[in-house]
This record gives structure tokens, C-alpha cells and sequence, in this order.
């Protein structure tokens, strides 16, 4: 796997591997793990001779890619996996992989067409259909009803579920593939269980306006209790850790999206523009129109 999943563990990525090869043959939908930036991380299991083929070309490649990581980016956001059309048609569903309180990448599977229209998960440009090769290979895809793919999501969640030891409802689509050592404390081992299941729910709604009262209520403790605990295992307060998630979001999104700085400071959770470049500069030492036109320069050299 790549330099995101790098903190997984031997057995960790085994377990990952093994389970979306696993459902994508038992479904016979396409399937591929990916990293926060769409770059594949995994083989491509099952896929149809149609996105085989289109991978295979660079610039379709390249939309394959951007609407993995919005497909995914989508599924964080929302809390809930995304089921969305890509620039091809097709309908895919995305679950966000968590391990050890950090996002690494996201489960996607699909590549099926659908008598339901889902909403395309970006306005993106795409002539694939001047290539004969190509429609010929996407009249061959498959055509399920949307009971199907609603019904194959809510499998995919619960085999998600089974794999994470996170009970509570808003942490259960989480696929969770870090398996916690037994602490020789009870109090550390709950204190870890509360820490993670904050990193958890700061990861779902990164897009929101989170408060400290809030994820403190959600994990039931008091705010003074948890900001010291928060602290103490994090190392940082939760202010900063909240928008250190939020600057890295916004670095991938800078990185690989058109959206303006606006709208990726909202998507982000800065309901202030201006407020969203006082935090970036804080972390990055750089705005983010000068850190996106500087990866751009960098890519072209």
C-alpha cells in the first residue's frame, strides 16, 4: 500500500484486502481501495472490461481518480456511505477507511449501471464517448435496480460494522481496521475508547461548525474532563487538532480540485473565508492560493 496506509499494520492490510476482495466477488461489483487523493492503493478487483480500459487511458484515468477522492471525500463528509454517478455514468459507493483516529483513504465499489439516476458526484468533462472501444464496452455493463445497489450499500456497512468495535450508531459506518491491544489499565483503555470515538465523530463532520461542548456531550464527559484528556493523549489541544484535520483536507482539495478557495474553506468547516486563510498560513506558512499555484508549478516541472 502507499504512504497513506504506511501506518497500517502487516495483519491490519491483510484484513483490508482481503475483505473488499471478498465482497467484490461474492457481488460481483468492481471494487478498490484508494488513498484521500483517489491514487489506487489496492489491486482492481473485479472490474469490467469498460473501466479496466479506461484506466488504461491517462486523461480518463486522471476523472477516475478526481471522482474517487470526491466520491470519497463525500462519504466522510456526510457521515454515511456515498453512492454517486461518475464522469462515466456509473454508479458507485464509497465508505471512508479510519484507522488509529487518522483517514486514509476510502473503500469504493460499483462500476454498475443503475435504472435510478444518482447525482454525479462532480461536474466533470469527459469524451469518452468518442472512442468505439469505449461505448461498445459500456453497453456491456452491468444494469442492476436501485434496490440492489441500496441493498449491496447497507451489506457493505454492516461487514464495515463487523470489522470495527465501535458500537455506537454514528461510528458504525467507519471502517475501522485497527485492532486495539488490551491495555493492563481499564481507565487508559476507556480513556483511548472516548479519545477515539472524538477523533471519529471530528472526522464525519469536519464540515461543520464542531465545538468542544460538542464532542464532549458526545462522548459523555465534561468539557473541562475531556480538553484535558484530549491533550493528554493527543498531545495537542482539540482546537488545533481540529484544525490541523481541517488544513489537511483543505491541502488535498487545493491539490486536486478546481473549487474555489471559498467554497473549500466551507467544505472544510470555516464559515469565514478570511478566517480559513489566517489558519492555513498559521500551518502551512503559505496562503492557499500561493500553496495551491506552487504544487501546480511543482507538478508541471
Amino acid at each position: 500500500m502507499n504512504s497513506s496506509f504506511s501506518t497500517l499494520t502487516k495483519e491490519e492490510s491483510t484484513i483490508l484486502h482481503h475483505v473488499i476482495e471478498d465482497f467484490a466477488s461474492a457481488t460481483d461489483f468492481g471494487a478498490v481501495i484508494v488513498d484521500i487523493r483517489g491514487n489506487e492503493a489496492s489491486p482492481l478487483y473485479n472490474f469490467s472490461p469498460f473501466c479496466e480500459a479506461m484506466r488504461k487511458h491517462p486523461a480518463f484515468h486522471e476523472l477516475c481518480r478526481k471522482c474517487d477522492m470526491y466520491g470519497g471525500l463525500e462519504a466522510s463528509k456526510v457521515g454515511r456511505p456515498s453512492i454517486y454517478r461518475c464522469h462515466a455514468g456509473l454508479t458507485d459507493i464509497s465508505l471512508p477507511i479510519i484507522s488509529k483516529n487518522q483517514l486514509h483513504g476510502f473503500l469504493l465499489i460499483g462500476q454498475i449501471d443503475t435504472d435510478y439516476i444518482h447525482p454525479s458526484i462532480q461536474t466533470i468533462e469527459t469524451k469518452w464517448q468518442d472512442y468505439t472501444d469505449l461505448r461498445q464496452a459500456r453497453n456491456r455493463v452491468h444494469t442492476l435496480s436501485q434496490d440492489r445497489i441500496a441493498s449491496t450499500a447497507r451489506l457493505l456497512e454492516k461487514i464495515c460494522n463487523y470489522h470495527t468495535d465501535d458500537l455506537h450508531p454514528r461510528d458504525r459506518i467507519i471502517f475501522n481496521v485497527n485492532q486495539e491491544v488490551n491495555s493492563t489499565s481499564n481507565a487508559n483503555s476507556n480513556n483511548k475508547e472516548e479519545i477515539r470515538k472524538a477523533t471519529h465523530y471530528i472526522q464525519k463532520n469536519i464540515t461543520q461548525a464542531i465545538t468542544l461542548e460538542e464532542v464532549a456531550n458526545h462522548v459523555y464527559l465534561s468539557q473541562y474532563y475531556f480538553s484535558k484528556l484530549f491533550k493528554k493523549e493527543m498531545g495537542v489541544n482539540f482546537i488545533t487538532y481540529l484544525n490541523q484535520q481541517r488544513i489537511e483536507r483543505a491541502k488535498a482539495l487545493l491539490k486536486e480540485s478546481s473549487l474555489s478557495i471559498e467554497a473549500i474553506a466551507h467544505n472544510v468547516g470555516f464559515s469565514q473565508p478570511s478566517y480559513f486563510c489566517k489558519i492555513f498560513k498559521n500551518f502551512t506558512a503559505s496562503t492557499p492560493a500561493k500553496y495551491r499555484k506552487d504544487y501546480q508549478l511543482a507538478v508541471k516541472h
